[in-house]
């Protein structure tokens, strides 16, 4: 399911700023593209099923002032989204091979 995420920010984007933006929209495995607008206020995100509480955490994580993001899917397509964090569900535990 192609999507387009619309991400709004408190500021223009700096140059660094746009580059951590990129990097992290990058290294989601479901995101296509990110492309800035609005004079670096704004920019749109590609992708395939993904979520907006998922590019929020990321973005944020990069330090980014995140004011609204807005997502071309209906709440019920998004709330069915797999990468959605459910409230309550518990963190997956891995074990190195071997221990």
């Amino acid at each position: 399911m192609a999507m387009r995420l619309d991400v709004e920010f408190l500021r223009p984007l700096t140059r660094d700023d746009r580059l951590r933006a990129t990097l992290a929209v990058a290294a989601l495995a479901k995101a296509d593209r990110i492309r800035f607008s609005r004079g670096d206020r704004a920019a749109t995100v590609m992708g395939e099923a993904l979520s907006t509480a998922r590019l929020h955490e990321v973005l944020t994580e990069a330090g980014l002032p995140v004011d609204a993001i807005v997502s071309s899917l209906l709440e019920a397509e998004e709330a069915q989204l797999d990468d959605a964090p459910l409230p309550g569900a518990a963190v997956e535990r891995v074990r190195a091979i071997g221990r």
